[in-house]
């Protein structure tokens, strides 16, 4: 094993400079010392609605239907990439909610899905730790039943429901994307390469 170069004591933020508020995103400079004890400033993005440590959640939801399991996804416009995008379900976390019923709800309303249960729920993960402070959770559930009621969508939102196949999860998907001519969340794409990298890369 190689020996750590990095100063966990050291590196840690002084404070935080506001330099632009928005309806909902919030610009700041960051005062932190490095690795080396330098006073430095990083530029990063907050989002104005955060209530606790996790500002959302990413569900891995399956359904079995015709005797086979798929995956549950959602495709929506996202102005920032001025295209649409496959992703997990996903959304924020509302005051006062554990992730746990904000998983639930999101799936209902943005799928019109109903889970039986959680199967696991991940440790705070980094979305973008670069440029922003937001984390979300990975939640996992399952759907024995394919029993699809209508969305709940909000005013603002238009998002189609797609099913891809569990099994060679990453082709269909890359077929998906393809045929859609749209850009796939990295989240789910690094979860379908996950699953068939030992036996695309490592035969």
């Amino acid at each position: 094993m190689s020996e750590s170069l990095i100063s966990h004591d050291v590196s840690k933020q002084i404070k935080i400079n506001s330099l632009c508020r928005a309806k909902w995103l919030e610009l700041n400079e960051i005062v932190y010392y490095d690795h080396q004890g330098r006073v430095r400033t990083w530029e990063s993005v907050s989002r104005t609605t955060k209530v606790s440590e996790v500002d959302s959640s990413d569900i891995i939801a399956t359904v079995n239907k015709d005797g086979k399991k798929y995956i549950i996804l959602t495709l929506q416009f996202r102005p920032p990439v001025n295209n649409f995008v496959l992703e997990f379900p996903a959304g924020l976390i509302d005051p006062n909610e554990s992730i746990e019923n904000a998983s639930l709800r999101e799936l209902k309303e943005e799928t019109g899905y109903q889970a039986d249960q959680v199967l696991l729920t991940s440790p705070p993960l980094p979305l973008e730790s670069g440029a922003a402070d937001c984390t979300s959770k990975i939640v996992i559930v399952n759907i024995t039943e394919d029993k699809k009621e209508k969305q709940e969508l909000e005013d603002t939102e238009s998002i189609e429901v797609v099913l891809l196949p569990f099994d060679n999860l990453f082709d269909h998907l890359e077929d998906e994307r393809k045929k859609r001519n749209c850009l796939v969340n990295i989240q789910l794409y690094s979860f379908a390469l996950g699953l068939s990298f030992r036996d695309k890369f490592y035969k």
